[in-house]
Formats: structure tokens, C-alpha cells, sequence
């Protein structure tokens, strides 16, 4: 049905193709495109299963650098917006934001929550370097569970 494509998987299932499309697919699915990287890591894992670390290391850095431009976006987002648009409107969300502030970030792989927080968080003008250490940290658990699922279905 689909022979059309098979030149383009079969490119993309070179190693390093694949390892750089890997990491292509994760930071587009960390910014606010409705993508998921899981297929594609899964996908990879089938056809180079000894290669699991590099793989969970370029899904990482990826998706964390597409989170950190979430953020960026957010504090952008924050310097273009209109001054009378305020947060202050919503003191139960930013009581939330407050309390737990860049530790939230450990969800930031929940589909939509995560992209909204990250942007909230760059919004908010959270620390830089705590937001990168929770996005990174709760990212790459994320893959390390995937990772793990797979050798112990597969």
C-alpha cells in the first residue's frame, strides 16, 4: 500500500540516519506539534535494539532542546504580549506555579500539560538552569520506561 515510502524508511533506518531523525522527531514533539517520538524510538529499537543507549541519548538531548524552546517561547511570548495581560487573574494557577515552580517541569513529557507548563514556565521568567535540569531529567525518564518496556515486551 505504502511501497512508495519504503526508499525513505529504508534510508532512515541507517543507523546514523536514524539516530539523527530520532532526535529530529523528539525536539519537534517537545514543542506544541501534536507528534509523538515513542514510535519512532520504538521503531528504531526493532531494527538496531543493541544501539539502545545512543538512542536513549539522542532522544533525550532532542526533546529536551525542543522543551527549551518552548520555554524561550514563553519568555518571548512574555516580553511581546500585551502589558494589561496578566496571570494575576488566575490566583489558584499561579499559587500552583509558586509552590512547586521549576520541579514541575519533571511532567513536562505529559502530552499538552507538558508543553503548556514549559511555556508557562519561560512565561513566568522561571530560572533558566533549574527548568533545563527538570525538563532534561524528567524527559529522559520518560525513554529510560520506553526503553525498558520494550526489552521487556519485545
Amino acid at each position: 500500500m505504502f511501497t512508495h515510502l519504503e526508499p525513505i524508511w529504508q534510508f532512515l533506518m541507517i543507523s546514523e540516519v536514524g539516530l539523527i531523525a530520532l532526535g529530529l522527531t523528539s525536539f519537534l514533539a517537545a514543542t506544541l506539534l501534536p507528534l509523538g517520538s515513542e514510535p519512532y524510538l520504538v521503531a528504531f529499537l526493532v531494527a538496531h535494539p543493541q544501539q539502545y543507549l545512543s538512542a536513549l541519548v539522542m532522544a533525550s538531548l532532542g526533546n529536551t532542546a525542543g522543551g527549551v524552546t518552548t520555554w524561550f517561547l514563553g519568555r518571548l511570548g512574555h516580553r511581546l504580549a500585551n502589558p494589561a495581560l496578566s496571570l494575576e487573574k488566575y490566583p489558584k494557577l499561579l499559587k500552583y506555579l509558586k509552590k512547586f515552580g521549576s520541579k514541575l517541569l519533571l511532567l513536562s513529557w505529559i502530552p499538552v500539560f507538558g508543553d503548556v507548563m514549559t511555556g508557562l514556565a519561560g512565561w513566568l521568567k522561571l530560572p533558566f538552569w533549574p527548568c533545563l535540569i527538570y525538563l532534561w531529567i524528567g524527559k529522559t525518564l520518560r525513554y529510560v520506561f520506553v526503553i525498558i518496556g520494550f526489552f521487556y515486551f519485545y
